[in-house]
């Protein structure tokens, strides 16, 4: 079983107790766990966490991410997601922060987040999304394809056919620019209201039981795909290659 330092499990059962945490990355904490897939890094400078990945070739899955949970203890529930956040160019790939329960298992798998994704290939999802489980509302949208079309109509019949649920095509913020500043709001309740700079821009319904979560932020080189017949019912990595190296930036974070 892994054993968290005594630092970190300190830092997490206070924040357990009081039922939020901050940090403004004015030092690197011991609270998260700090992860690193190949060509993926970070530093902590001048309060600014600046997370980056690549130059990164396709074969390879590189990654950078801060997490506050794992297999053996998920801390929150129907909590308030908050941090300032931009991020530095548009890669292949996948960046977000939110809530997540930290399984790829396609049955289980409940994301509670802002995600921006680009590939290179067909894909459905090409922008910056708001996402609880297998539900997204598009806040940009930057390439619009039959993918996402085809996506909506099937989820409006069966979401179980089309394992996604789309729930519409018109973006909400078409206009927001991701690599400026903003304040990114998930407030986790039975339906999750998702803002920007205060104001809403998606609310998705939560399906996922008794599910707890950690907090989560990453930036890596991959999207997600699905298949009915796959033999681990998990979401597959499909890696992208990534010609210079992309930042995202993080002010700050707090849950509460």
């Amino acid at each position: 079983m892994f054993k968290l330092s005594t630092d970190t499990e300190k830092l997490r059962e206070k924040a357990v107790k009081e039922g939020k945490f901050e940090d403004d990355f004015t030092e690197k904490s011991p609270y998260w766990d700090w992860r690193i897939d190949n060509f993926a890094g970070y530093e902590v400078k001048d309060s600014i966490l600046r997370m980056y990945m690549g130059p990164t070739e396709a074969l390879f899955y590189s990654n950078v991410e801060i997490s506050d949970g794992d297999f053996y203890e998920l801390p929150w529930r129907f909590k308030t997601f908050e941090a300032k956040i931009r991020l530095q160019g548009k890669p292949y790939g996948s960046a977000g922060w939110g809530f997540w329960n930290y399984t790829m298992v396609i049955d289980n798998c409940q994301p509670i987040w802002f995600i921006h994704l680009m590939s290179r290939g067909p894909y459905p999802f090409q922008g910056f999304f708001a996402q609880v489980g297998h539900g997204f509302v598009p806040i940009v949208i930057y390439k619009p394809n039959f993918q996402l079309k085809a996506a909506y109509y099937v989820s409006k019949i069966s979401e179980n056919i089309a394992n996604v649920k789309i729930y519409t095509l018109k973006p909400t913020m078409q206009d927001l620019n991701v690599e400026e500043w903003h304040v990114y709001k998930v407030d986790w309740k039975e339906k999750v209201k998702f803002y920007i700079d205060d104001k809403l821009v998606a609310t998705i319904p939560f399906k996922g039981g008794d599910a707890k979560a950690r907090a989560d932020i990453w930036i890596d080189n991959a999207v997600y795909s699905w298949s009915k017949n796959d033999a681990g019912n998990v979401y597959r990595h499909v890696t992208q290659e990534n010609r210079r190296r992309y930042f995202l930036e993080v002010d700050y974070v707090k849950v509460y």
